[in-house]
């Protein structure tokens, strides 16, 4: 089971200290900022599970952080948990829970009722808005209310489609564990790619296994695509054994016994996109992008696909 990331956000640093000694402690990994855009920032290019916010800093405050993560289509599901002064207005708790937020905790919370408040916001949250544990990513059921929230608007957008070439003969070859690193890698590399090339309004989500959806414009899109290709061209043969990647190819058996040689994985997008009635939900999206990966299928090393068909 993957660690537990919280996100502590406090403008004081003996708080940060404290807390985070306090999470540590009780088995969580622990990311800092220290006023409400850094916290901003972080969630929405590093993926963490929770977020504690202060209520009150300078700058930006953690009711107006509160509300930009939650604009943010990338960081709208994780819980958010207010931290504040012992004494707080009903005004301002009222505030918070309408703003988006999970739960209050006071600064000088004990451990024990910590770590029972935490695990209780983790049950209700994650569970329900379902994220992926290897990755951290949005997962299946979030990416179907993204897509089709998009479809339901009426309005313009890009589904790529991300997937691994050849991932099955990796697995094979390596194992499982191995191949995990290779997707978490690999959503390292989206994720590089959606920050320099996407904008806020932009989406990323996992599947499950080695299927990662991002959610754009056609224009934006593709450039993430390109260059998500690239960095895989870079570094995923590093995962692989120096024998197997100077050959450029691994060797597998099948059932019968015959020996098969794979090439080296890389990244695969279909990109489809839609405007006005196109789609009606995510089943017709996701047919969209499989008939362009078996286009894609017929001349390798493509990479990127784009269906620029609107109707």
């Amino acid at each position: 089971m993957a660690q537990i990331r919280v996100l502590v956000c406090d403008d004081e640093p003996d708080a940060r200290f404290l807390l985070r000694s306090r999470l540590v402690s009780l088995g969580y990994d622990v990311l800092e900022a220290s006023d409400g855009d850094e916290c901003v920032k972080i969630a929405a290019s590093d993926p963490v599970d929770i977020i504690i916010l202060d209520v009150s800093m300078p700058r930006v405050d953690g009711f107006s952080a509160c509300s930009e993560l939650r604009r943010n289509p990338r960081t709208r599901h994780i819980p958010i948990v207010f931290l504040t002064a012992l004494r707080t207005s009903r005004d301002d708790r009222l505030k918070g829970l309408r703003l988006g937020a999970d739960e209050y905790l006071v600064k000088d919370v004990d451990p024990e009722e910590l770590a029972a408040r935490l695990e209780a916001v983790l049950r209700r949250t994650v569970g329900a808005v379902e994220t992926n544990p290897l990755t951290h990513l949005p997962g299946n059921a979030v990416v179907t209310e993204e897509i089709e929230s998009r479809i339901r608007k009426r309005e313009p957008f890009a589904v790529a489609w991300a997937d691994l070439d050849n991932f099955s003969a990796f697995n094979d070859r390596y194992g499982f564990a191995r191949g995990d690193k290779l997707i978490v890698e690999t959503a390292a590399i989206l994720r590089e790619s959606l920050k320099l090339f996407g904008k806020e309004e932009d989406f990323i989500g996992h599947l499950g296994g080695d299927d990662f959806v991002v959610v754009s414009t056609v224009e934006r899109s593709a450039t993430i695509a390109e260059h998500a290709v690239k960095l895989g061209r870079e570094r995923l043969p590093l995962l692989y054994d120096l024998d197997d990647r100077s050959r450029g190819y691994v060797r597998t058996l099948d059932r019968n016994g015959k020996q098969l040689q794979y090439p080296i994985t890389n990244i695969s997008v279909a990109i489809v996109q839609s405007r006005g009635q196109r789609f009606q939900n995510i089943l017709q999206v996701a047919d969209a992008a499989n008939e362009m990966k078996r286009r894609a299928k017929m001349n390798p090393g493509s990479g990127v696909v784009i269906d620029r068909r609107v109707h």
